[in-house]
């Protein structure tokens, strides 16, 4: 599952902001010199996990994940569980 922090908080200023289009949200975005984190996670039904950084082709630790990275990975786990635990229910419902 590919995480592009940029279109990340695109996302974020396009549905909490009325105000501003899609072209001033990427001209806003475009001005900064920040290099914008462009990641991979593969998550595997044992519950391990791998995070390739795009940039680099280099394997990151949980540890290395900051901010919008970290929000992405947290989203991710928690609707793995719920998902988990759904089925778990519903099997042991049969």
């Amino acid at each position: 599952m590919r995480f592009i922090e940029r279109d990340y908080y695109k996302h974020l200023m396009m549905t909490n902001s009325e105000e501003m289009t899609e072209s001033q949200i990427d001209k806003i975005l475009d001005t900064t010199s920040y290099t914008w984190a462009d990641l991979t996670f593969k998550f595997f039904e044992n519950g391990s996990m791998t995070i390739i950084d795009n940039h680099t082709d280099l394997q990151l630790s949980l540890s290395d994940l900051r901010g919008a990275a970290y929000d992405f990975y947290v989203r991710q786990r928690i609707g793995m569980i719920r998902a988990n635990l759904e089925a778990k229910i519903l099997q042991s419902a049969s």
